[in-house]
């Protein structure tokens, strides 16, 4: 079952796996599963030393066994061609259909600059649809320190808040605001940091070297890919993957690479709440299955900083 059958097993919905996966029904393991068609008298069995069941004959013209119409099963070859010999495992080679394997990503964070920011961005004429990266906001906010002349001259390290610096960074609305106001100074990286936290953040998630003029950035953080850990049917865990779309994954050749690498069944289906128009696709497995999922991501150019990982099947503190 291990080597043959369950690495195999389509990934369809849930309804449907729990048909074809032993591990998610009733009988456990495939022990019951066989006692059960002898129960049902389509085999034969008899226990030999209390920990093996061994098949004495079967009814091959039971209606069970005529009418069973089985899946199609992909060849069990290595990646050099050859077959699998007796008692090797399969193959978890990966489907070398999906692109998404070997690709590199690269995610960039830009900012937008609000309105009161503008006079501090004169000398890049920027205006309030202009983009800038982290690295490019650094020198420019320099230039404008040091053509007011605002570095102290006694700790370079602090700057002097002019009205135009105060009025559009510090509004006053936080403690640390009214501190720095009422000090009249403020240390260089805080107020690069400040000015950062001022603007709105946008992302965009380049593949394979894409120009970044050739992207659209989106609007807010950038989104994480998400693996969950949950328990269903009382002591059964699964792992749930959803937002991999946003990496250039396609979910289900992902799915079909987990369902071999972990022996499992898996399923994608629609992500609840997520917009018709724009679904986002949920990856289901059996079984606590994190580090296959990270090494599945991993090959596909998605750094572990990336993802967020939640688990649920763990209990609540008293």
């Amino acid at each position: 079952m291990s080597n043959l059958v369950q690495p195999f097993l389509p990934a369809y919905t849930p309804q449907q796996a729990n048909s074809l996966q032993i591990k998610k029904s009733s009988y456990k393991n495939i022990k019951k599963f066989i006692k059960s068609l002898d129960k049902a008298k389509i085999v034969k069995t008899k226990e030999r030393d209390q920990h093996e069941t061994v098949i004495l004959d079967i009814d091959f013209n039971d209606a069970s066994i005529v009418d069973f119409t089985p899946y199609r099963l992909p060849k069990k070859e290595t990646a050099n061609g050859t077959s699998l010999g007796r008692g090797a495992k399969a193959t978890t080679e990966s489907d070398t259909t999906d692109s998404s394997i070997g690709q590199k990503l690269e995610k960039q964070q830009y900012y937008k600059l609000k309105d009161r920011l503008l006079p501090l961005f004169e000398s890049a004429d920027a205006s309030s649809q202009s983009l800038f990266t982290a690295a490019e906001i650094k020198p420019i906010i320099t230039a404008y320190i040091e053509s007011e002349n605002l570095v102290n001259p006694k700790n370079k390290r602090l700057i002097t808040l002019n009205p135009t610096l105060a009025n559009a960074v510090f509004d006053g609305s936080t403690p640390l605001d009214k501190e720095v106001l009422a000090k009249g100074s403020v240390p260089r990286d805080a107020l690069t940091d400040r000015i950062l936290q001022a603007c709105t953040t946008h992302y965009a998630i380049l593949r394979n070297g894409t120009p970044v003029s050739s992207s659209k950035p989106k609007s807010g953080a950038a989104p994480k890919i998400k693996v969950t850990l949950e328990t269903r049917s009382g002591n059964k865990t699964v792992t749930k993957v959803s937002g991999v779309e946003a990496y250039f994954i396609p979910p289900q050749p992902l799915a079909d690479e987990l369902r071999k690498m972990c022996a499992g069944s898996s399923s994608v289906e629609q992500l609840h709440g997520s917009s018709p128009k724009a679904p986002v696709m949920e990856i289901m497995i059996q079984g606590p299955q994190k580090d296959a999922v990270l090494k599945a991501l991993d090959k596909r150019g998605v750094r572990p900083a990336w993802v967020e990982f939640l688990d649920k099947t763990k209990g609540k503190k008293k």
